[in-house]
């Protein structure tokens, strides 16, 4: 066995070196024993390759090491296929081989340090509905990926079975949120190896007892040293199960509960020597290797009773040197190190350091530090017990050479044996047996093989432990960095609506004005907007900006929704903010007239306001002026007075007394507020009435279309399928008699009207005209009715033969005139009100 040469003489040279350090020199070692210590043990010797590398990376490699995973880790692998497929390579397919064995589990799935997929195999957060999986375990008869063997089956055939091969096949869907860097850095939880042999329970499976997986190592043929346990040149049984006994004694734990004494949990490279794995191994419990006679004994780290007892009766003549102490550049008092920490994400972690203040005492106060590393241990109150044991070991520092006897043979290595020497003060002293090795001694004629034992102080208190020594570990804090691929939605859009007259002519158009408030990130580029139509399949773009403000011009009219997302700068996207609005547009009433103002001069009103903010009233619409005798009067209760383009801003009409309404009408006929003014109609000049008019209340004079009812005239009603309107939506009134001065003089004519709408109908199922030609739900504020006074004169005698003028429209009036006749005209936009009428008069006044 090559290697079994190469350990023993490589393990004489760490014990040389030990000694010598000693102030002893070196010890030859020919064909007896030696042990191979752990890697932490041997921090101060020449440091064999790392094995705290990192486990958590997923490479492409053409050539590739495989790896071994004993008990629990998380770990990436190696990719051996990956393939583009689907229109535009929508799909990436990958397998990803994370041990070269059968393993128990493939638990969840996490991609940049985040879980993808969770051990159930359902990919979640923004990778829901983006991936795919499928695992292997290993088995040596396991078949090819199925789902990989169904979608690329030119690529993937049956025979692609990676046998003894734990592996996953993905397969990611592209999604520039999801995968905004490409192909993500991917590990895996899995559970190692699960054939591991227990002589014990004479059954193999999933273990991570170290004592049975450094065996398990050691006898592989093919990647370890074929030390097959029970065989010759292989592991002692007897030692071996003694070792997983201890490691599996329970320990309790400063923060309640127990664990194993020790346990192995982590990753072999098979690019790494036999040696440095089996010393890696051998530091997740403290454990010694020891090959003497034809077989390798494991001791795990714990008391173990001595088996010889050694007296100068078993030494040569002069065959005993000392050496007391280490050299202080090799002695410490405190040991600390790293271990693999689940809490920090599987990442190498320092675990609470173990310190003496005992041992600083004795080294003059000075800390010295031992750095440890611990690849295998994923537990700090493990840790904290193996580093105790560093240090108790190393501070039991008596090194004894022994020349002995043939009768000191009985002394093998890896044993624990006493040695009594009155003259040095030993009493059965403990020690361990590092080293055996066989001088060639002349002896009479002939020559004799004897053993030459080198011995370390050993104590029980090196494996004492108590709870109360742990420290609770706490992770290392993680820094608080904002997550990149996490990125916070902006504000709901809010959305504002303007008109605009487009340059070229083409009319009104209508502009949506949105904006939102800034994600909270501060990795945001740029924001994307979209929208659509009620009742639309897809979305609209409106294009991105780096600001929060987007304008869209000539939208239509209707039920809208708008949503915005931000996008980082790596173009990953956030959730969408989404708001839903109505565009009015030029459908939209206009606002109220401001700032309206009211002056008189000589019997006029003189109107101003502040000109109209809605385009489509000041192109092609109107502003709306009525009258109503009344201080708190409706639109409804009133009459017109005038109506100028919408673009004005000011109007001139009779001075009347009462309240004027002032409303804005746009292009389309739609209505908004209106605005009041009221006045008392004083003037500088004083009138007396000449004369009067009066139809109320009986109304006797001639009706078209008209009607009585009561004391108040409307116009005339039917009723049609048991819903009453209007006959005509106009009717007139003729006065009986008109006004005769007697001569032709100047006078003042002022119509005096009093008027209010009537519902008719003010249920709504008795309204038969399409809603939107409604002017209200209910009541009579929205009607839309009028009233108009007109007149004529001449100067003849009304009494004769009269050449009556044209009739014209009255408010307020002076004329020169004999004889004057007078009408009003009523009218409605809609059959479902009517003016009803209760005053109607006319006066004739002069100056007082």
């Amino acid at each position: 066995m090559p290697f079994i040469v190469t350990a023993v003489t490589a393990a004489a040279g760490w014990v040389s070196a030990t000694l010598a350090a000693g102030g002893i020199g070196a010890a030859l070692l020919r064909i007896g024993g030696t042990l191979l210590l752990s890697n932490a043990a041997r921090a101060l010797m020449p440091k064999p390759q790392t094995t705290m590398r990192p486990r958590t990376v997923t490479i492409r490699e053409p050539v590739v090491p495989r790896d071994l995973v004993y008990g629990r880790t998380r770990k990436g692998g190696v990719i051996v296929f990956l393939h583009s497929s689907g229109s535009d390579n929508t799909f990436l397919d990958l397998v990803i081989v994370l041990a070269t064995h059968r393993v128990k589990s493939i638990g969840a799935i996490y991609f940049e340090g985040e879980v993808a997929v969770n051990a159930a195999g359902t990919a979640q957060s923004r990778w829901a509905d983006k991936v795919l999986i499928e695992k292997t375990l290993g088995a040596a008869d396991q078949t090819a990926f199925a789902g990989l063997q169904a979608a690329l089956p030119d690529k993937w055939t049956e025979n692609h079975r990676l046998r003894g091969c734990a592996a996953i096949r993905l397969r990611l869907t592209y999604d520039q949120d999801a995968f905004p860097g490409g192909i993500p850095n991917i590990t895996v939880d899995i559970e190692g190896k699960d054939d591991i042999w227990d002589p014990r329970t004479q059954t193999a499976g999933y273990s991570d007892n170290p004592a049975l997986c450094l065996a398990d190592y050691m006898g592989n043929p093919t990647w370890g040293i074929g030390a097959q346990i029970g065989e010759p040149d292989g592991i002692d049984e007897m030692s071996l199960v003694e070792a997983a006994n201890i490691c599996d004694e329970s320990v309790p734990l400063a923060g309640g509960g127990s664990e194993p004494r020790y346990a192995c949990n982590g990753v072999i490279t098979l690019s790494e020597v036999p040696k440095t794995i089996i010393e890696g191994m051998l530091s997740s419990f403290a454990g010694r290797c020891a090959f003497s006679g034809g077989s390798w004994r494991i001791h795990a780290g714990a008391w173990r009773a001595p088996d010889v007892a050694l007296t100068s009766d078993h030494v040569r003549e002069g065959g005993l040197t000392l050496a007391t102490r280490v050299t202080m550049s090799s002695n410490f008092n405190g040991v600390r190190g790293q271990f693999v920490s689940p809490e920090n994400d599987w990442q190498p972690d320092d675990f609470p350091a173990y310190a003496s203040d005992v041992y600083l005492a004795e080294d003059g106060g000075e800390r010295k530090w031992r750095d440890i590393s611990l690849p295998f241990t994923i537990s700090a109150a493990m840790a904290q017990r193996l580093a105790k044991i560093e240090l108790e070991r190393a501070r039991r520092q008596i090194t004894v050479r022994l020349s002995g006897k043939l009768s000191a043979w009985a002394a093998t290595v890896g044993d624990v044996v006493t040695l009594s020497y009155a003259r040095w003060g030993f009493a059965a002293k403990p020690f361990e047996v590092h080293g055996v090795s066989l001088d060639l001694t002349a002896s009479g004629d002939g020559a004799l093989l004897l053993p030459e034992l080198v011995l370390r102080e050993i104590s029980p208190l090196v494996y004492d432990w108590s709870a109360s020594e742990e420290q609770i570990y706490a992770a290392a804090p993680r820094t608080a960095l904002p997550n990149a691929y996490d990125i916070p939605a902006p504000g709901a859009p809010q959305v504002t609506e303007d008109l605009y007259v487009t340059r070229n002519g083409g009319g009104l158009k209508v502009l949506a004005k949105i904006s939102w408030e800034a994600a909270p990130s501060g990795f945001v580029s740029a924001y994307q907007l979209q929208g659509k139509l009620a009742g639309a399949a897809e979305w609209i773009d409106y294009g991105r900006t780096d600001g929060t403000a987007l304008e869209i011009r000539d939208i239509a009219p209707g039920d809208w929704a708008f949503r915005v997302k931000a996008i980082s700068v790596l173009g990953v996207s956030s959730p969408w903010q989404e708001t839903a609005v109505e565009i009015l547009g030029l459908t939209a009433p206009p606002a109220p007239l401001k700032h309206v103002t009211l002056q008189t001069a000589g019997g006029l009103a003189i109107l101003k306001w502040t000109r109209s903010v809605d385009p489509d009233v000041r192109v092609g619409g109107n502003i709306v002026i009525r009258h109503s005798k009344e201080a708190t009067a409706t639109w409804a209760d009133s009459y017109s007075m005038d109506r100028v383009s919408g673009g004005e801003a000011i109007a001139v009409v009779p001075l009347k007394p009462g309240t004027y309404l002032v409303r804005a009408e746009d292009s389309g006929g739609r209505a908004g507020l209106e605005t009041r003014v009221t006045t008392k109609g004083a003037q500088v000049l004083a009138f007396s009435t000449l004369d009067f008019l009066q139809a109320d209340p009986s109304f006797v004079g001639a009706k078209t279309g008209l009607q009585v009812k009561g004391s108040n005239l409307t116009l005339a009603t039917e009723t049609i399928n048991s819903v009453t309107q209007v006959a005509a939506m106009e009717g007139q009134y003729t006065f009986t008699a008109g006004l005769d001065l007697g001569a032709v003089k100047r006078v003042r004519l002022r119509s005096e009207i009093g008027v209010a709408a009537l519902a008719l109908n003010d249920r709504i199922d008795a309204k038969t005209a399409l809603m939107d030609t409604w002017a209200d739900f209910d009541g009579s504020a929205g009607a839309e009715i009028d009233v108009i006074f007109e007149i004529r004169e001449t100067d003849d005698d009304p009494a004769g033969t009269p050449n009556w003028g044209p009739w014209g429209r009255l408010d307020n009036h002076e004329i020169e005139a004999r004889a004057v006749e007078a009408r009003a005209h009523l009218t409605t936009k809609d059959a479902s009100y009517t003016p009803i009428v209760s005053q109607l008069r006319l006066y004739a006044d002069e100056v007082a």
